[in-house]
């Protein structure tokens, strides 16, 4: 089974305002396992597992037990990054807060939203995915209760005017304290329910948004599938360890710790999820290395040697062998191929 992820984007927000508050972001990094350099990747994924670990540290160093809840209501929709902008180009608030629902997998695929009317009243859930191996399962309640603050905060962003809330749930138990839930969400709020949910006065959905540009609506719309459409293809380690060393072999070939750190992981569990692919880092080196090299092939301007080089081959004969194995020609032959279009 596949892990929850969650985007740079999310992370870099939440350890910025943990930051803010007293937390340092070195210590935050230790505690998820990545490098403080990953940050300025936000199109970049972590582990739900790394996020987990990330948010208690940041819990801890705040000492705020309400952290989630402080994080949500300062959310603006620009530091949502592209589903954001979709949201703020939306012709009324349901067009943004469908658009939030459809490109949360964009943010993490740990959750997922809905939004439906019931007569007078529409509805927001949010559920965690059991289709993944999914931390929101077992430790919900800081994650969960920074959406539906943010979505309160996303909304009055958007109109101007605060969102008319009948009733909040959650499905985790009661904390402690519920004063700060009381104060943001301005109604009654349960606990230990089926669902999480903010239940809002329906004729809110069609509040005009003063931003709406359907222009660029087009086209964050177009940007944010395209999007999903490749995250929906690119999960797999597999795939993320051959881009990474792809966009790495220069002259030299990184080894598996320096993609490892590029991903924010250790070299270890790089290597257990390789293995649970049923793979490991040597054949997607060389997967990585033959798709480089066809492209590389069908630009006749690049010469062989140059190839082998680029590629981090000792020498050009040893481009050949490995080229012969990977496709059972030469890389000549291949190139005339590919110039003739028979390949």
């Amino acid at each position: 089974m596949k892990s929850s992820t969650v985007s740079v984007t999310l992370t870099r927000s939440m350890m910025r305002y943990a930051v803010a508050r007293g937390a340092r972001l070195e210590e935050l990094c230790a505690a998820a396992g990545i490098e403080p350099s990953l940050l300025a990747r936000p199109d970049e994924r972590i582990s739900g597992e790394q996020s987990l670990r990330a948010w208690n540290a940041a819990v801890r160093a705040t000492g705020d037990d309400d952290f989630g809840l402080h994080l949500g209501e300062l959310s603006q929709p620009a530091s949502l990054g592209l589903v954001g902008f979709s949201m703020i180009s939306a012709p009324d608030l349901g067009g943004a807060l469908e658009r939030l629902a459809r490109y949360t997998n964009l943010l993490t695929n740990g959750v997922r939203g809905t939004i439906t009317r019931h007569h007078t009243e529409a509805r927001f859930d949010l559920e965690a995915n059991r289709n993944v191996a999914n931390f929101l399962l077992e430790s919900p309640r800081q994650h969960i209760e920074c959406t539906l603050s943010a979505f309160l905060a996303l909304a009055a962003s958007l109109t101007g005017r605060p969102l008319p809330v009948t009733e909040v749930w959650f499905q985790h138990v009661e904390p402690p304290s519920t004063l700060e839930h009381r104060r943001i969400f301005r109604s009654p709020v349960r606990f230990s329910r089926e669902v999480n949910r903010v239940a809002f006065a329906v004729e809110a959905l069609g509040w005009p948004l003063a931003d709406a540009n359907p222009g660029l609506l087009t086209a964050f719309d177009a940007r944010a599938e395209g999007a999903i459409r490749k995250l929906d293809h690119s999960d797999s380690w597999s795939e993320r360890v051959e881009q990474a060393v792809m966009e790495n072999l220069r002259g030299m070939v990184p080894g598996l710790d320096d993609i490892a750190r590029g991903l924010g992981v250790s070299g270890r569990k790089l290597q257990r999820h390789l293995q649970e692919e049923g793979t490991g880092f040597r054949e997607r080196l060389d997967c990585a290395r033959h798709e480089l090299a066809l492209r590389y092939l069908r630009r006749g301007e690049v010469p062989v040697a140059e190839i082998s080089y680029i590629l981090g081959f000792a020498e050009p004969s040893a481009f050949h062998r490995s080229f012969k194995r990977w496709t059972g020609s030469t890389p000549g032959s291949v190139r005339e191929e590919l110039r003739g279009g028979s390949a």
